[in-house]
C-alpha cells in the first residue's frame, strides 16, 4: 500500500518594479524535494492550488508517495 502526502509551497516576490522587474519564485522547492527523496519518498508532481489573474501559480502542492 502506498501513502501519499502533499506539501504546500507559495511563490514569493523577488525583485522590484513594474512589469518585467517583478518576479515571483518558489525558492525552497528543490530543497524540499531533495529532503523528501532522501527520506524514501518519491516525488510524483505538483498540483496548482491558487493562481493569479495572469495565470501564474501563486501556490502549489508538491505530491509525494511512499510504500508502507
Amino acid at each position: 500500500m502506498k501513502k501519499v502526502e502533499f506539501e504546500r509551497v507559495r511563490s514569493q516576490l523577488s525583485g522590484f518594479g513594474l512589469g518585467k522587474g517583478t518576479k515571483y519564485k518558489f525558492s525552497d522547492v528543490e530543497t524540499i524535494i531533495r529532503r523528501r527523496v532522501q527520506d524514501g519518498w518519491e516525488f510524483c508532481g505538483y498540483v496548482p492550488v491558487e493562481t493569479r489573474g495572469t495565470g501564474d501559480i501563486e501556490s502549489m502542492s508538491l505530491v509525494f508517495q511512499k510504500e508502507v
